[in-house]
């Protein structure tokens, strides 16, 4: 045993691994073999004993797609000590991409959770998917972080997806630092992208570090490593260490780089200055020592977290983390800067429409928790992330949901690594982890426990996506159909912006999402993962209908005969376009319903005793709950295809009663046979979703297309602009610092020399079924040098040409 001991410890020794390791050597002293360091880091990790609520993280990498999300995240997980070697992409070996899906596709699907130490803190994080198609993951999870990490290309600047995200977290006031990644790559500029985080996304970036440039043998200009502000130093990474070592040299003027202990100076000088804009503290300070270099390094750190905290500003840091370049020094910055769970505002909760509570994170108060994911796992079935923000959930303890008013029981308590897990006997206040054995728990549900009397208190709940591609599912045979069914059940409770719903007249599933690539990953996980033997049809656009004349106003009687009873009820309805400013209610697809001054009459009655009995044979408010419902289901389904009707303000005026004969079935088929009568009276057209579409690319392809755009995908130009901060200097009346870029040249693989050339961003608003394959078609046009965003913005009219196309195609059948 002694042997088998000094062996594996003098494996580790001759491994990048054990360096790793040392460098956090409070933490690691008693490690003896590889499988007591897998345990110590899981016991680090998840205890919640040892660290206190101060010394949790929780946090999120963000970034557009490819910026380095997943490569950044592998490099933390083994200076951390985590993994014993680095995962890569490109080989499909991460421990954060371990879905099949995105191992083949070398991207990021679903969000996925890990814990980790680093400098006795806790670092609960999560990786989220860069693809338009996936927002849902970046927007549930953002929705719980405390903290995140914005990852810039230095090549690319803020692109299209880095902009919504940076969107996603303004919208719950999420604290935030800036890595910029990749700037070993030709065309690399740091303080390009510095400029452009002004200018698009509209925050404050503060400089923390500069990259440091130096020739090489062959005399290429390359990235080495990075100068800290704060501490003015030159931190250089040891190659053959796989960056676990870091050199540190004190700055001075007798550095070798001509220029760089200047602009070392110019830039502490500069962020010190902003900071003192921010911030009186470090104002009095500055005033009272009146050198920048005289600030400590620690008062300075202090100022930045107040101000990051305030979401006054961003730090900006940078690296190359393929290279194992600034990864260690933006884990430090998660650990000084970024908030805890104490500093965050406690969230607000409703307990009525008209009533809210604060939510104060204490671990020995009443539970409150919220439940932001769901995912299936073969083995232990479905698991519910949860982050708890007071009390505290135990193993085996009885749970409520307040959206759904049911009973969960809490099976087991598991820490996420990505696809494994660790099973813990309770998670506290401020922390996040997984519940097995939740029934009908889903994303955006709260829950406390089952003998609190808050029965109605919900947390703010997570804003869903709408989806606007559509396709058929259908099981190949009988036998298939009741896993196809369980598949698609647990693939919706997994992806909340997915939606399946049967089709009346055909029978067929047809399930729609935000995009060709999320349908795309669905049928791959339906087909291989749930192995279930299915057939999926043609991908289309999820239309809309509506009534185009400008107000019908119908009467309808509903007189039937339903089991041997006789069942009416007549109502009488107005409906007419929804004005342009007028956004509708969204729990009525985008329309608006007034029962406010509906009369109600009651034909069984005297006309005497008919306001006083009415109430008495069927109440106001069941009336009302009868006709929303019969409404919704009219709404559902439009005359033309079938698709749901938008756009219109339907007014009930009246209702006529016929005693018990008008049950509240009656008056729900009622009034929804009188809205599709109403509809088809009103010269009904198809609706077809408008994309908001934004096109970055150089003035050679622009002709190129702008000729396509307004061809063939009879897009409308709204604008055309120079892409903000290409090239542009800063704009002196903002007081903020970006270093010099060492060049604009770059080279190609033929080593020949070009310059890079300026862009410019084309603003347009364009059909969504002329965007299918816009991906292949613009890289097709631009030689790959293009990048777009696409997101819905809104609902347009067809034109009767193209009505006529879709009709036909549709009734072609699928």
């Amino acid at each position: 045993m002694i042997k088998n001991r000094f062996s594996k410890l003098y494996y580790f020794k001759s491994s990048y691994h054990f360096r790793s390791i040392l460098c956090n050597v409070n933490i690691y002293r008693t490690i003896i073999n590889e499988r007591y360091i897998l345990k110590c880091q899981r016991l680090y990790s998840s205890s919640s004993n040892d660290y206190s609520i101060t010394k949790t993280r929780n946090i999120g990498i963000i970034a557009h797609i490819d910026a380095g999300k997943t490569t950044t995240t592998e490099r933390m997980l083994h200076y951390a000590g985590f993994t014993r070697r680095i995962g890569d992409v490109d080989d499909g070996d991460t421990v954060m991409d371990y879905m099949k899906q995105e191992r083949e596709r070398g991207i990021t699907i679903t969000s996925a959770a890990i814990t980790f130490g680093w400098k006795d803190h806790r670092i609960n994080l999560i990786d989220t998917p860069g693809h338009v198609d996936f927002t849902i993951e970046v927007e549930r999870s953002i929705r719980v972080l405390d903290g995140a990490v914005t990852i810039l290309d230095a090549v690319s600047g803020v692109e299209a997806q880095t902009q919504t995200v940076w969107d996603q977290a303004d919208r719950y006031e999420v604290p935030r630092i800036a890595y910029v990644n990749k700037m070993d790559r030709t065309g690399a500029g740091f303080g390009r992208t510095v400029n452009e985080m002004r200018y698009k996304l509209g925050t404050m970036p503060l400089v923390c570090q500069i990259p440091v440039m130096k020739k090489d043998n062959k005399g290429n200009t390359v990235f080495s490593g990075v100068v800290d502000f704060l501490n003015m130093e030159v931190l250089d990474w040891d190659k053959d260490s796989n960056g676990s070592i870091i050199n540190k040299t004190p700055l001075s003027d007798k550095y070798p780089i001509s220029g760089l202990f200047e602009e070392t100076l110019k830039g502490r000088a500069s962020l010190i200055e902003s900071l003192s804009d921010l911030d009186s503290e470090m104002l009095d300070t500055f005033l009272e020592l009146e050198d920048p270099m005289k600030i400590t390094a620690e008062t300075i750190k202090n100022t930045l977290r107040r101000v990051v905290l305030k979401g006054q500003a961003v730090p900006v840091f940078c690296g190359a983390s393929f290279r194992n370049i600034g990864v260690q020094p933006l884990m430090d910055a998660i650990i000084d800067y970024l908030p805890s769970p104490l500093d965050r505002p406690a969230p607000m909760a409703s307990l009525s429409s008209n009533e809210s509570v604060k939510i104060d994170l204490k671990e020995n108060d009443k539970l409150c928790a919220l439940a932001f994911k769901v995912i299936y796992d073969s083995k232990r079935g479905l698991m519910v992330f949860v982050r708890v923000y007071s009390g505290r959930i135990d193993n085996r303890m009885l749970l409520f949901n307040t959206k759904t008013q049911c009973k969960e029981r809490v099976n087991k308590l598991v820490q996420m690594y990505a696809d494994d897990v660790e099973e813990i006997p309770s998670i506290t206040a401020g922390n996040i982890c997984a519940i097995v054995g939740l029934k009908n728990t889903r994303t955006g549900d709260t829950l406390i426990r089952f003998d609190d009397t808050r029965k109605n208190l919900k947390l703010q709940s997570i804003e869903i996506p709408a989806p606007v591609f559509f396709q058929a599912v259908e099981a190949a045979g009988i036998s298939d159909e009741k896993p196809l069914d369980d598949a698609l059940k647990n693939v919706l409770r997994e992806d909340p912006s997915l939606h399946v719903y049967v089709d009346p007249d055909s029978g067929q599933n047809l399930i729609s999402g935000m995009g060709e690539l999320h349908l795309e990953i669905v049928k791959d996980r339906l087909l291989n993962d749930f192995r279930v033997n299915a057939k999926l049809g043609k991908m289309r656009i999820s239309y809309r209908e509506t009534a185009t004349v400008g107000k019908i106003d119908h009467t309808y009687l509903y007189d039937r005969e339903v089991m041997g009873k006789r069942v009416k009820a007549q109502v009488s309805l107005t409906i007419s376009p929804l004005p342009e400013n007028d956004l509708g209610l969204s729990e009525e697809g985008g329309n608006r319903v007034m029962l406010e001054q509906m009369i109600i009459t009651d034909d069984s009655l005297d006309t005497k005793e008919q306001q006083e009995n009415v109430s008495l044979l069927l109440p106001k408010t069941e009336i009302e709950n009868a006709l929303r419902s019969g409404l919704m289901t009219g709404l559902y389904r439009g005359p033309i295809l079938g698709f749901p009707i938008t756009k219109l303000l339907i007014k009930v005026n009246s209702i006529k009663l016929f005693g018990a004969e008008s049950t509240k079935a009656a008056i729900s088929t009622c009034v929804s046979q009188a809205l599709v009568d109403a509809v088809k009276k009103g010269n009904p057209a198809l609706l077809e979703p408008l994309m908001k579409v934004d096109i970055e690319l150089t003035e050679e392809y622009l002709g190129d297309v702008l000729g396509d755009l307004t061809g063939t995908r009879r897009g409308m130009i709204l604008g055309l602009d120079a892409a903000k901060s290409t090239f542009d200097k800063i704009d002196q009346n903002i007081n903020i610092y970006a270093p010099p870029d060492p060049t604009y040249i770059s080279s190609s693989e033929r080593s020949e020399h070009t310059v890079l050339k300026s862009k410019k961003v084309i603003h347009a608003h364009v059909p969504l079924s002329t965007m299918l394959g816009y991906s292949s078609a613009l890289r097709s046009l631009t030689g790959g040098t293009a990048s777009f965003d696409m997101r819905v913005h809104s609902i347009g009219l067809m034109s009767d040409d193209q009505a006529k196309n879709v009709i036909r195609e549709m009734q072609g059948g699928y």
